[in-house]
Formats: C-alpha cells, sequence, structure tokens
C-alpha cells in the first residue's frame, strides 16, 4: 500500500502555481536600458488592498512605487509600467529603466521591494541577461537588491541564495514542520526519529530531482493536498499505535475520503481526482489493518513515501524558473541541503522544548501527547480537505 500512495502522486495532472507567496522576474540589459517582466499571482495582488480595486491598476500602481533603479546614487528614469497577457490566474507586468551611462562601464542596483511589506515570507526569483550570461538569484525581505552590470551580471546562479531558500521554506511551511513533528510522534525513540528523517531525505530528495529536472510534473494542488493528508495520517496512525486504538477507525477515515467526490458532486465544488481519492481511501484502510506490524523500519517506510509528496512542494519554487541545465545540479544541491538544514533546526527546537519539559515536570502527562496528536491529526485533516474541495 506504500507504492500505491507513491504511484498516487504520480496520477497527478499538470499545474502551474504554488501556494507560497512568490513571484518571479525577468530582465534583459541593453547599454544603459533595462527591460523586465513581472509575475505573480492574482491573488497575491488582492492582498493589496482591503478594498475591491482593479488588480492590474492594483499592480501596476504597487510595482511603480517598490521598483527602482539605481546608478551612481542616482534613480534612473523609469517608463510608465504596462500590463501584458499572461497565463490564467497570473498578472503580468513589463518595465524599463534608463540610465544615463552604459551598464558595463558603470554598473547599477536593482530594488525590488514589492509584496515584502504585504507577506514577510515572501520571495522574488530574479533573472538577469545581457550579452555576457546572466545572473539569477533570490530575493527576500533581507536582501532586495541586485547588481545590474558588471561582472556580477553574468555570474550564474546564486548557490548561496537557494541555500537560503530551502531552508527558509521548511521553517515557513508549517505543514511540513506539522509532519516532522507527527513523523517524530509516530517513530518513538531517537534511533526511530533518525531514521524516519533519513527515509523523508530519501523520498523528497528524489521527487525534488525528477520534478526539477521536468521528469515529474504533478498537480500541485494535489500535492498540497497530500501533504495535508500525510500529517493527518501520521499523527492519526501515531495516536492509534499509542492507544491501540481499532483499525476500525481507519476504515472510517477511508468511508470519509470516499464522501469527498460525493459531497463536490452535491455542492457542485471541484475537487480532486476522484481516483486520486479512492487511492489514498485504500491506503487509509488498508494500513489501518496493517498496524500490528510494528517495527523499527516501518517509521522510515512511510516516511520515505510520505516524502515523496512533501518534495513535490519543496520543488514548487524551482518550476517557475527556468534554471539553464549546467546550473541546475548546484542549484538542487543547494536548495536540498537548505532543506535539510531547515529540518534538523526544526528537530532540534523540538527535542529542546522536550528536553526543557522533562527537566521541568517530574512525568510529561499522557494526555499531553494524545492532545497533541489529536491536534495535529485536525490540523492535516483540515487541510487535505480545504485543499482537495480548491
Amino acid at each position: 500500500m506504500l507504492i500505491a500512495f507513491a504511484i498516487s502522486i504520480a496520477l497527478c495532472l499538470p499545474a502551474s502555481a504554488h501556494t507560497r507567496s512568490q513571484s518571479f522576474s525577468t530582465w534583459t540589459v541593453a547599454d544603459s536600458i533595462i527591460d523586465g517582466v513581472f509575475q505573480i499571482d492574482a491573488y497575491r495582488v488582492t492582498q493589496l488592498s482591503e478594498t475591491p480595486q482593479d488588480l492590474t491598476t492594483l499592480l501596476r500602481d504597487h510595482l511603480a512605487s517598490t521598483v527602482k533603479l539605481t546608478q551612481d546614487g542616482t534613480t534612473c528614469a523609469a517608463a510608465a509600467p504596462r500590463v501584458i497577457s499572461a497565463p490564467r490566474g497570473d498578472l503580468r507586468v513589463e518595465l524599463r529603466f534608463t540610465c544615463a551611462k552604459p551598464f558595463a562601464e558603470n554598473p547599477a542596483q536593482l530594488h525590488i521591494n514589492a509584496f515584502f511589506d504585504v507577506s514577510i515570507s515572501h520571495v522574488h526569483y530574479i533573472r538577469i541577461t545581457d550579452a555576457d550570461g546572466f545572473h539569477e538569484a533570490v530575493l527576500t525581505q533581507g536582501r532586495s537588491d541586485v547588481a545590474v552590470g558588471g561582472a556580477t551580471a553574468h555570474t550564474g546562479t546564486d548557490v548561496a541564495s537557494f541555500l537560503l531558500l530551502g531552508f527558509e521554506h521548511v521553517l515557513s511551511g508549517i505543514d511540513h514542520i506539522a509532519f516532522l513533528l507527527a513523523l517524530a510522534m509516530l517513530a518513538g525513540g531517537l534511533w526511530r526519529i533518525l531514521l524516519a528523517v533519513t527515509g523523508f531525505t530519501l523520498g523528497h530528495s528524489l521527487t525534488l530531482a525528477l520534478v526539477a529536472l521536468g521528469i515529474l510534473r504533478p498537480d500541485t494542488a494535489a500535492v498540497e493536498a497530500l501533504i495535508g493528508f500525510t500529517v493527518a495520517w501520521a499523527a492519526g496512525d501515531a495516536l492509534a499505535r499509542a492507544r491501540n486504538m481499532s483499525p476500525w477507525y481507519g476504515l472510517a477515515g477511508a468511508a470519509g475520503i470516499l464522501a469527498l467526490p460525493l459531497i463536490a458532486w452535491i455542492t457542485g465544488l471541484p475537487v480532486l481526482s476522484w481516483l486520486l481519492l479512492a487511492g489514498l481511501a485504500l491506503f487509509a484502510g488498508t494500513m489501518s489493518f496493517a498496524r500490528r506490524f510494528d517495527g523499527p523500519y516501518v517509521a522510515p517506510a512511510i516516511a520515505t513515501v510520505f516524502g515523496l509528496a512533501h518534495g513535490a512542494g519543496f520543488a514548487g519554487p524551482l518550476l517557475e524558473m527556468d534554471i539553464p541545465p549546467g546550473q541546475l545540479i548546484w542549484t538542487l544541491l543547494a536548495f536540498n541541503l537548505g532543506v535539510e538544514g531547515g529540518q534538523l533546526a526544526a528537530l532540534a527546537i523540538m527535542g529542546a522544548v522536550l528536553w526543557i519539559l522533562r527537566s521541568t515536570l517530574t512525568q510529561v502527562p499522557k494526555p499531553a501527547f494524545d492532545a497533541t496528536a489529536a491536534a495535529l491529526f485536525a490540523l492535516g485533516t483540515f487541510w487535505f480537505v480545504s485543499r482537495a474541495f480548491a
């Protein structure tokens, strides 16, 4: 049934979006003029105003005030932002700046502060190309400037920024953190937790590579729902194993999953593929009866397969970037190392909290485990159901 869950990921249809707050821009440098195209999900633009407004006007005004180019301390002339055609659900704006001197001799600084005030975890992916090469980087609230012209304009992909992106991606993703906590509760002891985390790493590393290389193109909405499912199942199974609960609870969960297409049909709401939901229901029902098989490798095996879904979620930011093949390996490696660093940091924090509790309390109340597992199960279920209907 673990194999069945892995296959369900491959059943996802192509998609083009990710729920993380992010934007993209590509820039072309010529002499003293730089032309760019800024792209973002239309939903993010609605966050710029509390009252309904025309989104294209809202985005144009926002970019006009948050994107600028300076050379030798002087602000370069900016043309009026122009809205151009974009994929469904996205908005694109064309930008142009003209400076007094050629960039090759007098480098400039491009400042992009768009949407950082709206979302503290917003990420902007930028690619600048000139006659000599290209430069790619990841901009965040703490690093919103990039050089135009000079040697930095064609240094390739900024590996350090992707390393930081992977680290922040884990720590800023509450669903990934919730899964790590549920996985630790399912695994049990320290040795089992380390094995489970290793399995999770193998799983998400494989999918991350397959997605980034274009071999696997999963549906992002389905992946986000699957991540919610992994949180709910890991937490629920941890509680069921600890309290030796009846496997019939698993069948109740499977029935609930199978009810989603019926609810969608009655209400007219869009829902995930019926085949995918049927596969998850089969997994939930069957694995609940396999609970009697309890060994040191159960949690690592589950974590490896569930890691496939999380890897597709990790790869979301890389799908939108046209990273050259020569730079792809280093980008993947840096991003994955950042993800591992984020995981270790999250586990270290969890371990520190647990150590403090054990040091201050004579005995950690048993209901604390049940309450935590139940809360994670409820949270994962909410994510799964809400994303299944998205």
